[in-house]
């Protein structure tokens, strides 16, 4: 854009018109003619002029008229106009001048002096007002800027969105109008607490179009006789407000966040937004910008940010809250489950309260999941891994739930192996989810409801389609069918069970691994189907990894001395109850003090200690028994509901040789020490 100042001579004598422009050649303006009226109006039309240099008397429409209709029109009623007059002008003559908008007059023969003295004036006046007009539209940017980042921040405040609503309308409506009226420019900055400036560098004294003082809440004197809020700016935020200055000095645009002090201590916080301006001779004079008050949007992102650790405080120990009863539990039903008379009453019982233990512990995990992912603290343990290995171990953790709702599951997986990096437990996870949120919005009431699942190639990428005759979902819900807590439910209203969190744990763990998921439903009634697509690697003569599936180990285990540490009576009876059955010797304490005397007596084999005892927690316990002489061979089991990876860090540096997260299903513990005795056996007879 041409930023050049244009001057308009309007004369009927080509003359007068040369003398002109020869007297104004060196302003550095842009000089356009005009001989008469006609002439005169079209150029107004056509650009926009900072002056106008109008003969008083000319043939047809004279200078008065021709004033009279520029001065009509919207665009050029703003523009000074300069009369030129080469006789003298009676009282008369001159208040009509004056009222049709003539801002000087000047007699010829003209003082050039004089002329160049009065068009810098209005050349400065008009650049300046561009300026401004151009700062504003930059804080107008802003404003938007911020209001999208409330918005994504999900402030719901109605008293506080009323009132953004009604700043940005009174701005708005100021930038709109700047040109036409400075005044109401300046009322609806000050209500939306915006205060336009113009710092004079030379001087280094700013000029405000209000109050800055009583406008940000400070008492009178507190930015000092050059009116510079830096007086009071926060020490640490001074170096912001340097670094500001040498951006606009390199860049021409000025633009600052900081935090002012009040004497009472109280901090507001305050935006610049400015450009550098330069004088008819390009020397760099002044910044004139504006200032908004951030402080309440300061003070709501803080709240925000302060909900939400709370929020995921919370997660953590409620997941820890609801593993513990589980524990006692899960003890119980081994106990149960490996006595000789089981009647099919309880067996079904057995039965049924272990699905419902192990659908409580995946409830619990994804819970701490989600957390983990939200907090940028899941890592990703990848390998190169076949997908159909992932696809079984899916299957076979989702098959109880579907068979358990009469549905049949339709497999379709390549016999050629299909190469993914990828951790291997997540994407089970993953697959596991889409596959039981399947099997739930399935019961349609009609055993034998089919489900299909579908893997192969397609342009260099996996793909994996899983499909139902389910409820399907409502066109309305598919966008915001991957959010946390989000329930597609039924066409009258009824949602299944569950936490509305396994779609949306299921979507990020996706991303994670570089890939894609997508949702897709006719309609309510007409099922659904989930694609995921993963990028695979291309190896020749790959095998697939066996992994073997959890079951009960192999090795028969050995009889051995077991001390059980748990301040939760539940917990210790029943998982006692469980090891006795198994013929173990069982000793029990119920804090940390016991558990280290119970063990010197005792000298057990394994040692399984709760990390949250009274007295002395788990991790001091350990570190008390490692101290003993007699301790090296002994097994340290720590039993927690704290799971991360920083937990399981601290129980090895405290001396436990196992980790393992609430419920714990005893025959883990009994499979870890079979295992270590196999391990012990292969290192004997190597």
């Amino acid at each position: 854009m041409d930023e050049t100042a244009k001057i308009l001579l309007v004369d009927d004598e080509p003359r007068n018109l040369d003398a002109l422009e020869s007297i104004l050649d060196s302003s550095g303006c842009t000089l356009f003619r005009a001989q008469s009226a006609d002439e005169a109006l079209i150029a107004i039309l056509q650009i926009e002029f900072a002056a106008i240099i109008l003969d008083i008397k000319m043939p047809g429409t004279g200078g008065v008229e021709l004033a009279q209709l520029i001065k009509q029109r919207k665009r050029s009623q703003h523009v000074p106009i300069l009369f030129l007059t080469a006789h003298l002008m009676d009282e008369s003559d001159v208040l009509r001048a004056y009222d049709v908008g003539g801002v000087d007059f000047l007699s010829k023969p003209i003082n050039p002096e004089i002329l160049r003295s009065k068009i810098a004036v209005f050349v400065n006046l008009f650049r300046t007002t561009r300026a401004l007009s151009k700062a504003v539209e930059a804080l107008n940017a802003e404003v938007i800027q911020r209001e999208k980042a409330q918005e994504e921040l999900r402030f719901a405040n109605d008293q506080l969105e009323s009132r953004v609503a009604q700043r940005t309308a009174a701005l708005a409506l100021a930038n709109r109008e700047v040109s036409d009226n400075e005044e109401r420019l300046r009322l609806a900055m000050d209500v939306a607490q915006v205060a336009a400036w113009e710092w004079d560098l030379k001087l280094n004294k700013m000029r405000w179009s209000t109050d800055p003082e009583v406008l940000f809440g400070f008492p009178a004197g507190s930015f000092g006789p050059d009116s510079r809020i830096s007086h009071a700016v926060l020490a640490e935020d001074v170096g912001k407000l340097e670094d500001a200055f040498q951006r606009a000095l390199e860049y021409g645009d000025y633009e600052a966040e900081y935090r002012a002090v009040r004497p009472d201590g109280s901090v507001v916080w305050i935006a610049d937004r400015g450009r550098l301006v330069e004088d008819s001779q390009n020397l760099r004079t002044r910044i004139v910008g504006v200032s908004v008050d951030l402080t309440r949007r300061k003070v709501l992102e803080e709240a925000l940010l302060e909900s939400d650790h709370r929020k995921n405080e919370f997660l953590v120990t409620l997941a820890h809250e609801l593993r513990n009863p589980l524990a006692p539990v899960s003890y119980a039903l081994k106990a149960l489950d490996v006595s000789e008379s089981q009647s099919p009453q309880l067996r079904w019982a057995i039965d049924l309260i272990g699905r419902q233990v192990q659908s409580m512990s995946r409830l619990i995990d994804d819970l701490i999941d989600v957390n983990r992912i939200s907090r940028n603290m899941l890592e990703l343990r990848q390998e190169n891994v076949a997908l159909s290995s992932i696809i079984s171990a899916a299957v076979d953790t989702s098959r109880p739930l579907i068979e358990d709702s009469g549905h049949d599951l339709i497999l379709d997986v390549p016999p050629q192996p299909i190469l993914v990096h990828a951790d291997f437990v997540r994407l089970t996870q993953v697959f596991s989810n889409i596959l039981n949120n399947s099997a739930k919005y399935s019961k349609s009431g009609v055993r034998g409801a089919k489900i299909w699942l579908k893997v192969y190639e397609e342009g260099g990428s996996a793909r994996i389609t899983v499909r139902d005759m389910g409820i399907g979902i409502a066109p309305a819900m598919i966008p915001r069918i991957f959010e946390m807590f989000a329930q597609a439910g039924r066409p009258n209203g009824h949602i299944e069970g569950g936490l509305g969190i396994g779609l949306s744990l299921a979507k990020r763990l996706v991303e994670m691994h570089g890939g894609t998921i997508e949702a897709f439903s006719e309609g309510i009634g007409k099922g659904s189907e989930f694609t995921v697509r993963l990028p695979i690697l291309r190896k020749t003569n790959f095998v697939p990894e066996t992994r073997p599936s959890p079951s009960k180990s192999e090795y028969s285990s050995v009889k051995r001395r077991i001390l059980i540490a748990d301040d939760n009576k539940d917990v210790v009876e029943s998982f006692a109850i469980m090891l006795q059955i198994l013929g173990h010797v069982v000793f029990t304490a119920v804090d940390g003090v016991e558990a280290v005397e119970k063990a010197e007596q005792c000298r057990p084999d394994v040692i399984v200690l709760d990390v949250g005892m009274p007295k002395l927690d788990g991790y001091e316990t350990a570190k008390r028994i490692r101290q003993q002489p007699w301790s090296r061979g002994v097994l340290l089991i720590a039993v927690t509901g704290w799971g991360n990876e920083k937990d399981k860090r601290k129980s090895a540096e405290s001396g436990f040789n196992v980790h393992l997260v609430k419920p714990v299903d005893a025959l883990s513990i009994l499979n870890i020490l079979d295992q270590m005795d196999q391990s012990s056996a292969e290192r004997q007879s190597g």
